[in-house]
C-alpha cells in the first residue's frame, strides 16, 4: 500500500496529522482491490452506483482506504482498510472520523456497516450492534447486506452529528 496517490486531493478535505483524502476514481481502484482481498473483505462491488471510495496518504504513500454509500439520511461505511505496516497508529480511527464527517456533510444522520471480525474495534468507535429487522431498508438492500459480507457478519450504527 505505499503507492503514490494517482488522483487530487479532496476538494474542501485538509490533511489531518498529515493523512491527507483523495477522492478515487474507477481507474485508479487496483490498489484498493489489492488490499481488500489481503485483508480478506469484500471487493466486488467497487464500482457500483453511489459508491464513493476514498484513497489516505501519508507522507508520500497509502496508507489506507476506506468508502460510502450514501441512502438519504444513512450512510454505510465500507472498504475500511489500513496498510497492516501502519496499524495501531490511530490511522483507522481517523479514516471512519473522515468518512463520518463526509457523510454528515450530506445530512446523514445515522452511519452503518458490517464486519464479521472487528466489532470490539467499532464499538470503541462509538458504533453498536443492532439487529438486521432495525436498520433501513435502503442499507438492507446493498450488495454489501444481501449477499456480499457473509450472514454472521454484525450490523452496527452510530448516530451522526450535522
Amino acid at each position: 500500500m505505499t503507492d503514490v496517490l494517482p488522483v487530487e486531493p479532496l476538494n474542501g478535505a485538509k490533511a489531518v496529522d498529515g493523512l491527507r483524502p483523495a477522492a478515487l476514481a474507477l481507474e485508479d481502484l487496483v490498489g484498493l482491490r489489492n488490499a481488500l482481498r489481503a485483508a480478506g473483505l469484500p471487493e466486488d462491488d467497487l464500482d457500483a452506483d453511489g459508491v464513493s471510495l476514498f484513497a489516505f496518504e501519508q507522507g508520500g504513500s497509502v496508507v489506507g482506504y476506506g468508502g460510502l454509500e450514501i441512502y438519504g439520511g444513512h450512510a454505510l461505511l465500507r472498504s475500511i482498510v489500513v496498510d497492516p505496516a501502519r496499524r495501531r497508529e490511530g490511522l483507522g480511527r481517523r479514516i471512519v472520523e473522515f468518512l463520518n464527517a463526509n457523510a454528515a456533510r450530506e445530512s446523514v444522520r445515522r452511519a452503518f456497516l458490517l464486519t464479521t471480525d472487528a466489532r470490539a474495534y467499532f464499538e470503541g468507535l462509538g458504533f453498536a450492534a443492532i439487529d438486521r429487522r432495525d436498520a433501513p431498508p435502503e442499507i438492507l438492500a446493498t450488495r454489501q447486506a444481501t449477499g456480499l459480507c457473509p450472514a454472521s457478519a454484525v450490523l452496527m450504527a452510530k448516530a451522526l452529528r450535522g
